[in-house]
């Protein structure tokens, strides 16, 4: 059966032996009782069976924050092979915590608690291929298939850094130029993509740092720290003082 999904990765557990052809490779067989962690986008994925309530679609944004959650120094690792399967598989231990992750990731909610508690399930479930030396390299490769995603990487790699245009454009081989009409053709910007790698960085250290608003402005790369508070009020409706009141509260 040819298997679709608008995520660009899924987390599929097998109940029995499943065969799975991705694109032109020769078949693999993915064991009983395992995790299967497979790449979507632009690959045509075809499995022997199926059952639709042990897949867990992994949206972008979680893996974004997973890697985030990980604080690897992911300039070093080495990259994925491009003509490698995009297939990880583990022996699952805990197939009824990943039942649970597989529910709630179809879950439609707008509910903090409820998207908090589905990112913690997706997140342990991913942890579990980490033993895997590719692992890292692959979802770095999921998210490279955009250049968005590949500046939101270098941005959040060092985000104390002033970062320039320039210098974004520079480390990924573009010009400035170039790199501003590859970001709207996928209907974004660099300033938009730099301050919301800043904005999210900041409301993290709000809420779990020892630290002032002076503080967290230099962190997140403002010199300013009144310049720092007005783009925060805009991103977020509240000013950063007022931020922290509400989560407390």
């Amino acid at each position: 059966m040819r298997f679709y999904s608008c995520a660009p990765c899924v987390v599929v557990l097998t109940e029995t032996d499943v065969e799975v052809k991705i694109n032109d490779t020769l078949p693999l067989l993915l064991p009983a009782n395992h995790l299967t962690f497979l790449a979507c986008d632009n690959n045509i994925i075809d499995l022997s069976h199926l059952n639709n309530e042990l897949v867990a679609p992994i949206s972008r944004p979680v893996l974004n924050d997973y890697l985030q959650f990980l604080k690897r120094d992911l300039i070093h690792i080495p990259p994925w092979p491009r003509l490698a399967t995009p297939v990880i598989s583990c022996f699952c231990r805990t197939p009824e915590v990943f039942r649970q992750a597989a529910l709630h990731s179809t879950l439609e909610t707008s509910e903090s608690c409820e998207i908090e508690r589905t990112r913690a399930l997706l997140f342990t479930e991913l942890s579990l291929f980490l033993d895997h030396p590719g692992f890292i390299a692959l979802l770095i490769h999921i998210l490279r298939s955009t250049v968005k995603e590949r500046v939101y990487h270098i941005i959040q790699n060092d985000i104390h850094k002033e970062w320039s245009l320039s210098q974004v454009a520079s480390a990924l081989f573009l010009s400035p130029s170039l790199l501003k009409k590859k970001l709207k053709n996928e209907n974004t910007s660099y300033s938009q993509i730099i301050t919301d790698c800043r904005m999210r960085y900041a409301a993290r250290q709000l809420l779990m740092a020892d630290k002032n608003i002076y503080q967290i402005s230099r962190l997140c790369g403002y010199r300013s720290t009144s310049y720092f508070i007005s783009v925060f009020k805009t991103f977020y409706g509240t000013t950063p003082l007022h931020y922290v009141t509400q989560y407390r509260q």
